[in-house]
């Protein structure tokens, strides 16, 4: 399929970030867009120079190739099986489905229908986390023995905690299950298939309505690695940020800055008086500051973004170019352990204080 059309439904905050990736795509022409909203619709239209307006999503879907769909997940499955059914490829947001019976009905159609299914997991064409990649599969660290993820943030620094409106609030888990795939799939990305061991949630005084678990501290385990991901919405550094510890060395990622160490320093004691490994990795960052800024300078004048880079390898799939970005076996594996961990943080909750996200207050399948 060389030359095709896209749809995009869902006109809200990150419809800009993947309009402005399939500008940039070679087969790729953005014809229409849809959303409840028609005023915010016939902005974006507008904006972006999209030549149509949708009345319905049916309209939308029987006019595209393929659709994206930028809504909130909680509408997603429903979507989905349109855009499928009707024999269209499929460009997702994350988190893709709230259970994973929809995900099998979704992935069972787009087998049967010999279409595509791509999950935005940009963060895996993050400039930072190719490098790290790279550095992995060269072997410069050893094998991965732990990777620990950080996500820690405050209602005054996160969009999503700020009030109590934002629909992450009625996701299961609450804040934290809109963020959860970038943890499982970068796990999944540089250890492979891990599988959840435990689950800590605390509700605090200071917990949000929208973050009733203010304080999560998840465990995976794998045969030869082990995971941890905390969420805390207490911390005004606002970090964002992981860390894979292998055998032979340190890759520390901060994702915020899009920034990415490596450290093989080996310990002696000749050296702790010079500060050890710590004053090691300071160097080591020292000197790789300047390239990795300008390399950084280089992509913002370009206009490059991880979403102009997922639309960039969503179009080389469809013109038979190269594999796709979200295998179905990685799709499938942040599925089922978002479900898990999500019902897990509100079981714990409900358990041990009497709150819950909405999504555990409210009737659901």
């Amino acid at each position: 399929m060389m030359n095709y059309k896209v749809g995009l439904v869902g006109t809200g905050v990150i419809a800009p970030a993947h309009l402005k990736g399939w500008q940039r795509t070679h087969g790729g022409t953005v014809v229409g867009v849809f959303d409840l909203n028609r005023d915010m619709a016939q902005q974006r239209a507008s904006q972006f120079h999209i030549p149509t307006v949708y009345d319905s999503l049916e309209q939308l879907i029987a006019d595209c190739d393929v659709v994206d769909v930028c809504t909130p997940p909680q509408s997603h499955a429903a979507i989905a099986q349109q855009v499928l059914a009707a024999g269209r490829h499929l460009v997702i947001e994350k988190p893709l489905v709230t259970n994973a019976a929809d995900w099998e009905e979704m992935a069972l159609l787009a087998q049967e229908k010999q279409l595509s299914i791509t999950v935005v997991h940009n963060l895996k064409v993050a400039r930072c986390v190719e490098q790290a990649k790279k550095w992995v599969d060269e072997g410069r660290i050893g094998r991965i023995i732990r990777i620990r993820r950080e996500f820690l943030t405050s209602p005054t620094a996160d969009r999503m905690l700020v009030g109590n409106n934002h629909w992450s609030h009625t996701l299961p888990g609450g804040r934290w299950f809109e963020t959860l795939p970038h943890e499982l799939y970068l796990t999944h990305y540089f250890a492979g298939p891990l599988q959840v061991a435990d689950v800590q949630a605390l509700h605090t005084a200071n917990a949000p309505e929208g973050a009733p678990a203010d304080e999560v501290l998840i465990t995976l385990k794998g045969d030869t690695c082990l995971a941890t991901v905390h969420f805390s919405a207490n911390c005004h550094q606002n970090r964002r940020a992981f860390t894979l510890q292998g055998t032979e060395g340190i890759i520390q990622v901060d994702l915020l800055s899009d920034f990415a160490t490596l450290s093989r320093y080996q310990d002696g004691r000749g050296r702790r008086p010079l500060g050890g490994y710590k004053a090691a990795e300071t160097a080591g960052a020292g000197l790789a500051w300047l390239p990795n800024r300008l390399g950084y300078a280089w992509w913002q004048l370009r206009g490059e973004t991880p979403h102009t880079r997922i639309m960039a390898a969503v179009d080389r799939y469809l013109r038979g170019e190269d594999e796709p970005l979200t295998p179905l076996a990685e799709v499938d594996y942040v599925v089922r352990l978002c479900e898990q961990v999500g019902r897990e943080i509100d079981r714990q909750l409900v358990e041990e204080s009497g709150t819950a996200s909405r999504f555990a207050q409210s009737p659901h399948p």
